[in-house]
């Protein structure tokens, strides 16, 4: 026998005590108050009318009623069940370019990374049943969200990808396919894909070599460029405008979209190429329907043992006790005639 919230196990037993403490002294105020204002030897007769012990076991039927509450709360659980799962859809990795060139101001009235990030949201608002991962670089690459079908916990984790959370800058597109790719679970028999968004440059690694290995292994490569043809200068910091990066002669860098490189990639990786042309971009949108409509999907059926639920069983004992409780009254039989009129004699003493 397991419970579920055995916290009530604890707090039951002290509300019952508790209680029982109320009634032990407020009975005893009652009957004090009761001697001090009638002080008569009619006082016995005038309480008759009162079942005592009805009452005592009305109170124990509503204490055992509250245990029975605690313990349906506690959630009891025993023995097994199985249970099977239908889950049918595609694991997509999703590797985001964090590197300085994408805080560069050339989508309209705003930076690469920003149109980059919102694009993202709108393909995980339709990705439904697919799991989905993110992987964010720049120099090296790293692992923000793992394969999961929660896409608010992935959208979280694109609220902090940003030049800051990579420690080593350039870019390195071979190293963000290579960390994808250890995304992936290899035991999954659906269709996998990886979408690398950037805006092409690459300073270190081979991102050819890491597609075709990546197509060796089932996984499709597919890119989206951000940016633009002519380019714009690459700021410092985030935000900061006015100082631009300059090279070894001091000139300023011009960072500009590598479509050409992006291209490649997607062919060496057996995926397509699309393009985010602007901050309220739907293309990856697009692009996913079109992708999707390649992968072969497969429908994955799991069984999952879960504890047998038992709360209810004490729930229709606690509800049972309480209601026979509440129906069940204080009073006892109707007093003979002749004891009515010696109470009421007795009461007409009192008033006078």
């Amino acid at each position: 026998m397991k419970f579920g919230a055995p916290a009530w196990l604890v707090v039951t037993p002290l509300i019952v005590a508790a209680l029982l403490a109320l009634w032990i002294w407020s009975g005893r105020r009652a009957r004090a108050t009761l001697q001090r204002v009638f002080n008569t030897p009619l006082l016995g007769r005038l309480l008759r009318s009162v079942n005592l012990p009805r009452r005592r076991w009305k109170r124990v039927q509503f204490a055992l009623g509250l245990i029975a509450l605690g313990l349906a709360l506690a959630r009891p659980q025993c023995g097994r069940k199985e249970i099977e799962l239908e889950r049918t859809g595609a694991d997509l990795v999703i590797a985001l370019d964090v590197s300085r060139s994408m805080l560069a101001a050339d989508m309209e009235s705003t930076n690469r990374l920003a149109a980059a990030t919102t694009a993202v949201r709108r393909l995980l608002d339709e990705l439904g049943g697919d799991r989905a991962a993110l992987v964010v670089f720049a120099g090296e690459a790293f692992v923000a969200a793992p394969l999961t079908r929660d896409h608010t916990a992935v959208e979280r984790a694109l609220e902090f990808a940003n030049p800051n959370a990579v420690s080593e800058q350039g870019s390195n597109l071979g190293e963000a396919i290579k960390r994808a790719r250890e995304c992936f679970d290899r035991a999954a028999r659906g269709p996998r894909a990886l979408l690398v968004v950037s805006d092409g440059e690459q300073l270190q690694g081979d991102a050819l070599e890491a597609a075709r290995a990546a197509a060796r292994e089932g996984i499709q490569i597919h890119t989206a460029g951000v940016g633009s043809a002519a380019g714009a200068r690459v700021p410092r910091q985030n935000g900061e405008a006015k100082n631009f990066l300059r090279n070894a002669v001091g000139r300023e860098v011009v960072s500009r979209r590598d479509e050409q490189r992006l291209q490649r990639i997607a062919s060496a990786g057996g995926g397509l190429y699309t393009r985010i042309e602007d901050a309220d971009s739907l293309v990856l949108v697009t692009w996913f329907q079109r992708a999707s409509a390649t992968l072969s999907r497969t429908t994955e059926k799991r069984t999952v043992d879960e504890p047998r639920e038992q709360f209810q069983w004490p729930l229709a004992a606690a509800l049972a006790l309480l209601g026979v409780e509440w129906l069940l009254g204080e009073r006892g039989r109707r007093e003979p005639r002749q004891a009515q009129t010696i109470r009421s004699q007795g009461e007409a003493t009192l008033k006078a």
